[in-house]
Order: structure tokens, then C-alpha cells, then sequence
């Protein structure tokens, strides 16, 4: 478990997986910036793409590459699950050089400063000589600040997870 000032993050399970999806993956301001995600009404469908995408993502870091990816809890809100963050080996990190910065908030926390909390607690347990990466949607300005914030600098525009319209960030020595 990871305590930071105002949250709790702990090794996310099944059960928080299933309230990302009932809960997140549903709400139009989290999935503005996941394309795949944006129209879909169908929760069975919603749930076996975010096993492919999300689930065994965090499992496969998690088992063969030591990587932990945590549920982001309010601790004044009566422990009010509100997202994750962690580090994953995705399909860029041999590209690019590291294990990828992944996070997501419910939307009705975003411009609250939990992501940058969060992300920032993340990044404190990781190694510091590793290079880490993270990626983000063009039109993502809240994510972009939280990387900025938190000491990434853009390498430039990639094309990743479908999309075209996405920055690579990287940082190195970070603390």
C-alpha cells in the first residue's frame, strides 16, 4: 500500500476492475480521451474489450515483470474508489525505452490534483534510473499539465493505441 497526503493506493484487484467498469468506463468525461470506449452503451461488450485492454495489461506487468498498478482511493471520502495508476510494460516500452506511466480519475474528481498525487507516489516506489514513459491524447490538456507537473518532457507526436493524435513523454532521474 501507498499513503500519500489525501489518498490510498493498494495493489489493484478484481474487484476494483470491476468498479472501473461500471463506474469509469461509463462516464463520458473519462472516455472522452479513449476512443473506443466513447459510444459504447453495451456492458458486456465494455467489459471484454477493457479485459483485453486494461485487465490483462495489468497482469502481465504484474506477473512477469514485477510492475504494480494501484487503486486510487480517497481517504476522507470513506475510502471512495476513484481510479488507478501504475507503471506497465505495454507495446511502446521497448521502443521507447522504459515501462509506460498509465492513470486514470473518475470525472468527478478531475482539476482536484489526485492524478499528479497519485502518479507522483507511483513514480517515488519505481527505481530511480528508470526510464519511464507515458503517453497522452493531443486534446488530453488535463493529463499533459499532471505529466508536466510531475517532470516529463514531450518527446513529440507519436502514433500509439490507434490514434495518431498522441505526445510520447519521457523522464529519466526522477525522484
Amino acid at each position: 500500500m501507498i499513503e500519500t497526503a489525501r489518498l490510498h493506493l493498494t495493489p489493484f484487484s478484481r474487484t476494483d476492475f470491476d468498479l472501473f467498469v461500471a463506474e469509469m468506463l461509463t462516464d463520458p468525461l473519462v472516455v472522452e480521451h479513449y476512443h473506443s470506449y466513447k459510444n459504447k452503451t453495451d456492458m458486456d461488450l465494455i467489459r471484454r474489450q477493457a479485459e483485453e485492454d486494461f485487465w490483462e495489461y495489468f497482469e502481465e506487468s504484474r506477473t512477469n515483470f514485477g510492475l504494480e498498478i494501484y487503486a486510487i482511493r480517497i481517504k476522507s471520502n470513506h475510502e471512495k474508489f476513484i481510479g488507478w495508476a501504475g507503471l506497465l510494460q505495454t507495446s511502446l516500452t521497448d521502443l521507447y525505452g522504459g515501462p509506460e506511466l498509465q492513470y486514470m480519475i473518475s470525472g468527478d474528481t478531475f482539476g482536484q490534483g489526485f492524478a499528479t498525487e497519485a502518479a507522483a507516489a507511483v513514480l517515488k516506489q519505481a527505481s530511480p534510473d528508470l526510464n519511464i514513459i507515458a503517453t497522452v491524447d493531443i486534446p488530453n490538456v488535463g493529463s499533459i499539465r499532471v505529466l508536466e507537473k510531475l517532470g516529463f518532457e514531450c518527446e513529440g507526436q507519436i502514433h500509439a493505441y490507434g490514434s495518431s493524435e498522441m505526445y510520447l513523454y519521457k523522464i529519466s532521474q526522477h525522484v
